[in-house]
């Protein structure tokens, strides 16, 4: 059991997209419908699923899974272990630029959430350039010497095997890391947006 981080490419200025972030009843009739999920079988799509594809370029109408191992808050503290652990607030430090670089720069919607009741989030094609930047420009040798799997254990970060060999575990996190920030600069350079999930 746990969290998938889910992201899906998509246009936050398209009309349909606009008009589901400010509606709530039209967002509860697109949330199960595509591209937020696959359809019905067999079922008519309403019109604003119909708007909301036409909308979309044809291959953003999927989602595309990043940090396999569940690992996209460690990712977090990775890069930046003081910052991490001084910021025991979670509120503080979901205002960092570090978790925005990672889960999104804003809430998508204020009545968007996953099943878990997890609000959605999403960045725009400039913001994800940022948060790749922020990503390209980290000291990974300063990050090492910060970084501890039995720090990250105490302070409950999301899917840490306490005992694990702390180079094992960065080098991995560091991966993903990057190609998250891959991921957010090729979604910047065709000036498409993300939304962010935790399912």
């Amino acid at each position: 059991m746990g969290l998938d981080f889910e992201c899906m490419m998509i246009r936050l200025d398209a009309e349909p997209v606009r008009a589901v972030r400010t509606d709530a009843r039209l967002w509860n009739v697109a949330e199960d419908q595509p591209p937020f999920c696959g359809p019905w079988p067999g079922e008519e799509l309403p019109d604003i699923t119909r708007r909301l594809l036409a909308a979309l370029p044809e291959d953003a109408k999927r989602v595309h899974d990043f940090f396999g191992g569940r690992n996209h808050q460690q990712a977090e503290y990775l890069l930046d272990p003081v910052g991490y652990r001084n910021l025991r607030d979670a509120d503080a430090r979901a205002r960092t630029a570090e978790h925005r670089a990672i889960f999104g720069e804003r809430l998508f919607a204020a009545h968007a959430t996953s099943g878990q009741g997890i609000p959605w989030r999403c960045s725009t094609a400039a913001e994800l350039a940022r948060a790749a930047r922020l990503i390209d420009d980290l000291d990974v040798a300063a990050a090492r010497r910060e970084y501890s799997v039995a720090e990250m254990h105490e302070l409950g970060v999301y899917k840490v095997h306490e005992g694990e060999d702390d180079t094992e575990s960065f080098g991995r996190n560091l991966r993903d890391l990057h190609a998250w920030a891959d991921h957010c600069r090729s979604v910047a350079a065709r000036g498409l947006d993300l939304m962010i999930t935790l399912f």
